[in-house]
């Protein structure tokens, strides 16, 4: 990677404005490692996983050079380090949201860069790679997995149904109709992992596992990262594990739409049948670790109902680290409980494989066809036809494979109603208590006392490398804050969104999401902010950070009454999501969904959706059970309409 563009002064130039910011970003850094020239090599590895990432850093480092001039007279890079700390410590604190966004932009990725160092790790005592776990022997079913790279030429196949997808709609519908007797072929784009090449860092596992690294985000009135998996198992592979069945509520919701096959009472058997599959079971008060005691500690104080959270987990050892592949095989994601389970009775599938063309004869949708790289390191194609086609890519994928081919256009509804449950955290410092982050769960724990009011509380401590780099801050500010990770406790808030989003297609397989951030959903989120500040110091906190650009620092209760007085908009909060739904939901006719009750496209017979894109409306809790217990019944529908 360079961080220039096409020749050799435009590299020594952005080297120098590089190194000009990472000497600023860490001025006054006496007490961890730093080696400016190492930061700069995690920069550029990790700019090399962006999309567009050295061209837009590239962009941010010429205009940070210039902008020093209205100042000091002088470019950024011939300013002395003590005057670069002032500039930039300067923009992330000035009223004003550009200068602060410059501010934040200019020292995000060099901190990113420098909490993945291994000596960072090690002066911390954070493990820089969790110990690998030989995985079990090779099993028969393992023969039924054809990755693209094995093909050294086009492919056609024909089976009974194509599911395009592992996650947590495409694995479960395979298994259940391949374990009905039908010819079950799967189509995946990321490829299939074993837990020995997990490491527990973010800087191998996201490259690997996440759509785009992880940079996947929202564009609108705020920037929202979303992650996406991008393997077998899909994000089932990537997430924390919650399980939640659809709260009652938002079953009648359906019901009362019209979609009555939705009652408690009718999808109960389904989440049973999922619960029992994944081994669904409350997270371990051992494993919780210190953050479930804070919690409860500071929620009886006013009387808020708490408890641990239900997980798919088979004997969790709380290694802290669910969002980046399960070192011992304890998460119960589709690549282990459902996948190997389909492959078992007779399905087929195809790794590394995207899906490009929804084949048609007339109206009705007859067919896959897929891209991949074969042994020769050519783009090959694999045909399948079926009977039935299933989408279950996720709700940014799953709605702009259709749109790309044109389907379903008198239809409103492909790819908008996109809700994801937008989030923020609070951390609290605690002296002299080890918070234990790096070998607990990292999200175990929960405050469900404001439920009703659509706000959610739960822990969400992801990696150090993660929380590091997003700590506000520059220089010794930004140091002592890193130093004091393990007496740190993180927790989330989300809100059950009443705004909407929708999705486009974009260059390549990179889909263009669009979300705006309304003001109800913005005082909710800023209410979760004060609910969790005031727990935090019930329960002997003494420093808090908000998940705010703007003066993020919280040092007594007193203060944080006034946060509403603050007025924060949703360009000031730092926030993320990580529960897409809805852009292709399911309803009554043409006129108000994309599919039908059976999961079936309304203009296109033979296509299906399922996955989180069919889910009618935001859930207000977790959705991963809750499109598995959909895609148990769409099963059932479906094998019923090829008459099975």
């Amino acid at each position: 990677m360079t961080l220039s563009g096409k020749n050799q002064a435009k590299q020594i130039f952005f080297r120098k404005a590089a190194l000009s910011i990472i000497d600023g970003a860490f001025y006054g850094n006496t007490d961890l490692p730093f080696d400016r020239e190492k930061v700069l090599k995690e920069l550029e590895e990790l700019v090399d996983h962006a999309p567009g990432g050295t061209f837009g850093l590239s962009l941010l480092m010429g205009f940070s050079n210039l902008f020093p001039i209205f100042r000091y007279g002088r470019t950024f890079t011939m300013l002395p380090p003590e005057k670069r700390f002032q500039f930039i410590k300067g923009l992330t604190d000035s009223k004003f949201r550009i200068l602060r966004g410059l501010g934040v932009l200019c020292s995000f990725p060099f901190k990113l860069a420098f909490a993945r160092l291994p000596e960072v790790h090690e002066a911390m005592s954070i493990p820089y790679h969790k110990e690998k776990v030989k995985p079990e022997p090779d099993q028969r079913w393992m023969k039924q997995i054809f990755p693209a790279s094995s093909f050294d030429a086009d492919e056609t196949i024909e089976a009974d149904v194509v599911v395009v997808g592992t996650g947590a709609g495409g694995a479960v519908v395979a298994k259940e109709l391949a374990e009905k007797g039908l010819a079950v072929a799967i189509i995946e784009e990321g490829n299939f992992y074993r837990r020995d090449v997990f490491t527990g860092n973010p800087k191998d596992m996201m490259p690997m596992l996440y759509r785009s690294g992880g940079l996947t985000a929202t564009l609108g009135n705020a920037i929202i990262p979303i992650q996406m998996g991008k393997a077998v198992g899909g994000t089932t592979l990537i997430n924390s594990g919650t399980c939640f069945r659809t709260p009652d509520e938002v079953l009648n919701r359906w019901v009362a739409s019209g979609l009555t096959d939705f009652t408690p009472e009718k999808m109960a058997p389904y989440f049973q049948k999922v619960e029992e599959h994944l081994h669904v079971m409350e997270c371990e008060a051992k494993y919780i670790g210190p953050i479930g005691e804070i919690i409860k500690k500071g929620c009886d104080s006013f009387g808020y109902s708490c408890g641990p959270l239900k997980h798919n987990i088979i004997d969790c050892d709380g290694q802290g680290i669910c969002t980046q592949g399960c070192t011992k095989d304890a998460k119960q994601s589709t690549n282990l409980s459902y996948i190997p389970k389909a492959l078992s009775a007779a399905a087929q599938l195809f790794t590394g494989f995207a899906a490009k063309d929804i084949l048609t004869n007339g109206e009705r949708a007859i067919g896959i066809k897929a891209c991949g790289i074969g042994k020769n390191g050519k783009e090959i194609t694999l045909t399948c036809y079926a009977k039935a086609v299933i989408l279950s890519c996720g709700a940014f994928i799953t709605p702009t494979v259709i749109q790309k081919n044109k389907l379903v256009r008198g239809n409103k509804w492909v790819g908008k109603n996109l809700t994801i449950h937008p989030a923020v955290f609070v951390s609290a410092i605690f002296p002299g208590l080890n918070m234990k982050n790096p070998e607990t769960i990292p999200q175990g724990y929960m405050i469900d006392h404001f439920h009703n009011e659509g706000i959610m509380f739960e822990g969400g401590t992801p990696p150090f490398s993660i929380i590091a780099g997003g700590m506000p801050g520059v220089g010794k500010e930004y140091i002592d804050l890193v130093k004091s990770y393990h007496n740190m406790a993180l927790f989330g808030c989300m809100v059950k969104d009443t705004s909407k989003g929708f999705v486009r297609p974009g260059s390549g397989n990179t889909p263009l999401i669009f979300y705006w951030l309304n003001k109800q959903d913005t005082e909710k989120l800023v209410k979760g902010m004060q609910i969790l500040g005031e727990i935090f110091f019930a329960a002997g906190a003494k420093k808090l950070f908000l998940g705010t650009f703007d003066h993020p620092f919280i040092e007594n209760p007193d203060e944080l009454k006034k946060l509403k007085e603050r007025k924060l908009k949703p360009m000031d909060l730092i926030l993320t999501a990580f529960h897409a739904v809805g852009t292709a939901k399911i309803g009554m006719s043409n006129k108000d969904s994309v599919v039908d009750t059976n999961h079936q496209c309304h203009s296109v017979p033979g296509l299906f959706v399922v996955d989180a894109s069919a889910l009618p409306t935001s859930l207000g809790v977790n959705p991963q059970e809750t499109i598995m217990a959909t895609a148990t019944r769409a099963a059932e529908k479906i094998a019923q309409l090829l008459e099975v």
